[in-house]
């Protein structure tokens, strides 16, 4: 704020919004391999059993996580850059 600009860039904010949806995929993309290999992969026993019925699922939970909290930080990304640009207009 030292150059007396208050607001944002509604571009830097899409580029911002572009990276958070690029994330967001990524991470999807990365899960659903996972987890498809994860239901076929030919492992039996204990280490197996514990991988499948509870580290994966887990782990699944948190990237879940991550998502949503992606998510909603791009959604206020959105909404911030809307009311720049709206506030911009008037």
């Amino acid at each position: 704020m030292a150059n007396g600009f208050l607001g944002s860039n509604p571009e830097d904010m899409q580029q911002l919004v572009n990276t958070l949806t690029q994330a967001i995929d990524q991470i999807q993309s990365a899960m659903t391999l996972v987890d498809n290999k994860a239901n076929s992969v030919q492992w039996q026993g204990p280490d197996a059993d514990t991988f499948k019925g509870s580290t994966w699922p887990n782990s699944k939970g948190q990237l879940n996580n991550v998502i949503t909290d992606l998510t909603d930080v791009r959604s206020k990304v959105t909404t911030q850059r809307q009311q720049q640009i709206d506030a911009s207009a008037q």
